[in-house]
Order: C-alpha cells, then sequence, then structure tokens
C-alpha cells in the first residue's frame, strides 16, 4: 500500500509476497508471519446535471461509507528449494448507500460487495535467478443491492427490489520471479478469473414477492510485471505495468424460475502502471512511496451509479521502523481519485463531485527463524 502497489510482484521482502507473488516467496528471509488491518473512508457525491420529471432531480447525497481491511500472511521455508504460504485478506468490494429519492434510485439505491479470500501458495526456486510459484485462492463473496422500482400511481412511493446472494469460488494463478543480480529483479503474476454465481433471493416490496435467484458477477483476470532495482544502499525504486480483463463484466444476468434479465455492463480492458520507491534512513527507520494509474473501463454511456469508476489515481505514502531484528512496523496511507465518473442514463445523467476514496493501515511482521 505504501508504494500504490508498485513493485508488489518483485519485493519480495515481507509474508505479504504469499499474496502479491508466491514465487517471491522464496526471496524472503526466513519464516515471517504479517498481519495488518485499517480502514477505507469513502466520498461519493454525484451532481445531477439533467434528469426527468419522473426521476426528479435529488443527488444522492454522500454515498460513501468507512469500513475495516484487514490481512493476514505466512511464510515458511520447507527446505532450500521449496517455500509455502498462506494469506487470508478480508476486504469491503463496494459499499454505496445513495439517498432513496435520488434521481438515478431505478439504478442504484444500495450496494454492499463483500469479499474474503483464502489462498494457500507454494513456490520453487529452480536455481539462483529462476523461481517459479503457484496460488489457490479461495474466495467468499456476499452481495446485496436495492433498487428502486417505479409504481403506476405517480402519486404512490416507490417499490424496491432487493437481490441478495452468496457463494464460494476457487480460482488459480502462476507467477514467476527473476533474480537478474543481487540488486535486480523482475516479478510476473497472472491471476485467473472468479466466476461468482450469488445463489439468494429477488425481494420485491410492496408487493411482498420473494423468488429464489441466481446472480452472475465475473471478477477480472489479471497480469502484473513488476520491477526493483536497487539503486544503493539506501534507495529502491520500483516500477509495475498490469492489465486486467475487465471486458468480461459485459452483463450481470439475474435469473430467477419465473423468467430471467440482465444489467448490461460493456466494460473494457484495463491497463494499470505503478512506480514507487523505498527509502532507508537507517537500519531502524525506512520510508517508501508511490503513485498508480489505471485507465477508464467504461463509457459515460454505459456507466452505472453502483460502480462509478472513471480512470483511477492512487497516492501513497509510508514509514516502517525495525525495533529489533525479529520485529517490524509500518504503517500506509493511500488516496485514491477514481475520476468524474459521468453517467448518461435513460431519466438522468450527471457526474461525480466527489469519487475518492481513503485507505489507512498498520502493519507488524515478525520472522520466525529458519
Amino acid at each position: 500500500m505504501g508504494r500504490a502497489g508498485a513493485g508488489a510482484q518483485s519485493a519480495g521482502w515481507d509474508a505479504s509476497a504469499a499474496m502479491h507473488n508466491p514465487a517471491s516467496m522464496s526471496h524472503v528471509d526466513g519464516n515471517q508471519l504479517m498481519v495488518s488491518g485499517g480502514l477505507v473512508y469513502s466520498d461519493i457525491e454525484f451532481d445531477v446535471e439533467q434528469a426527468t420529471a419522473f426521476n426528479g432531480i435529488g443527488d444522492g447525497g454522500d454515498a460513501g461509507s468507512t469500513g475495516p481491511v484487514a490481512s493476514t500472511f505466512y511464510v515458511r521455508h520447507l527446505s532450500d528449494d521449496w517455500t509455502f504460504g498462506m494469506s487470508f485478506t478480508g476486504l469491503t468490494g463496494a459499499v454505496l448507500d445513495y439517498d432513496d429519492d435520488w434521481a438515478g434510485r431505478f439504478q442504484d439505491q444500495e450496494v454492499n460487495l463483500i469479499g474474503l479470500v483464502l489462498m494457500p501458495s507454494i513456490a520453487y526456486r529452480l536455481n539462483d535467478h529462476v523461481s517459479f510459484g503457484f496460488g489457490l485462492p479461495v474466495m467468499y463473496a456476499d452481495l446485496n443491492i436495492e433498487i428502486a422500482v417505479p409504481t403506476p400511481d405517480p402519486l404512490q412511493p416507490d417499490g424496491k427490489a432487493t437481490i441478495n446472494g452468496d457463494d464460494t469460488v476457487v480460482s488459480f494463478n502462476l507467477s514467476t520471479l527473476i533474480e537478474f543480480s543481487e540488486t535486480s529483479r523482475l516479478g510476473i503474476i497472472y491471476q485467473h478469473e472468479f466466476d461468482v454465481t450469488f445463489s439468494g433471493d429477488v425481494k420485491i416490496d410492496p408487493v411482498g414477492l420473494s423468488v429464489g435467484s441466481n446472480t452472475d458477477l465475473m471478477f477480472a483476470s489479471l497480469a502484473r510485471a513488476s520491477f526493483t532495482q536497487e539503486m544503493s544502499d539506501n534507495l529502491t525504486v520500483h516500477l509495475t505495468v498490469g492489465w486486467d480483463d475487465w471486458s468480461t463484466l459485459e452483463d450481470i444476468n439475474i435469473s430467477t424460475q419465473s423468467g430471467g434479465g440482465s444489467l448490461p455492463r460493456n466494460w473494457e480492458d484495463t491497463y494499470h502502471v505503478a512506480w514507487g520507491f523505498d527509502y532507508r534512513f537507517n537500519p531502524k527507520w525506512q520510508m517508501r512511496g508511490g503513485v498508480a494509474y489505471d485507465t477508464n473501463p467504461v463509457d459515460k454511456e454505459d456507466r452505472t451509479a453502483d460502480m462509478p469508476i472513471d480512470r483511477q489515481v492512487r497516492y501513497a505514502l509510508g514509514a516502517g521502523y525495525n525495533p529489533s531484528d525479529k520485529l517490524s512496523i509500518g504503517a500506509e496511507l493511500v488516496y485514491a481519485d477514481y475520476g468524474s465518473a459521468k453517467i448518461d442514463a435513460s431519466g438522468y445523467s450527471g457526474e461525480y463531485d466527489s469519487n475518492d476514496l481513503i485507505f489507512f493501515s498498520v502493519h507488524a511482521d515478525w520472522k520466525l527463524g529458519k
């Protein structure tokens, strides 16, 4: 986090390698355990530019919220060549809560998407320069969406449709770490998609109808390549480039016993670049920083209020302290700008005056010996 993700696949210095690039676990010094926790705060406010009389001009208020983030990572060397890892990450995929009378309520009123990922991983060191890794992430995801439903009588209040469900799916990732020298290395990872089917219910009020449903949602495949170069004993720089296969998120399909439908997405693949650095003041104190950029995945005509994502820019700073040879602690702060995210939908249009997230996290990393 403290480098905005730059070098995550090639740094390989601590136990978080078990998630970012299992192959780089072979580079971790001894057996290690890391725990981290923090908060994410979002400031998301829409500005209505045009709307029909039926939709009204409500802007939705502040749809953002505050939620926790937490992770645990473990690395253990089984031999000179084999290393085992385990990671558990809990994150709030999306939390948005608009005012009930806002102009885009027929597209989204509230969405909660929570994902938990447990991943065992293994690394094999082929020789002094090349390592390979394999991870088997298991994701549990829970989804809840509320959407206003128009009623035939405009004098009556809106109805409400609630879609909820959960699913557990297994994916995989492949990775490699190439050490050109003691100061230069390249890390590459491919994470396969998660194809999630949220089995749950569709409830419609005030009709009181409730039917079983399946809602399909694709978490995109991604690829990352990171290069790390130690410039001196004090300064290390990192560069990461990547690709995300968001074109697979064309539609979110909803099926019930009585029929089905879809929420069109029509997203495009995105591209990622990040640059960061680590600077060591002395053996005990370090600082890090970075910036990352992701391209826009969707045009304004296809963007929806439940996923108001534009181009993304993240700025990060972090600090670390080593009170002993066995323990290191640190803190990170990330500001993420998700852009104006213009929406040109049936019944309303506008853009987000605020579409920002702030992440704060602290961590501790213990060396458990060889």
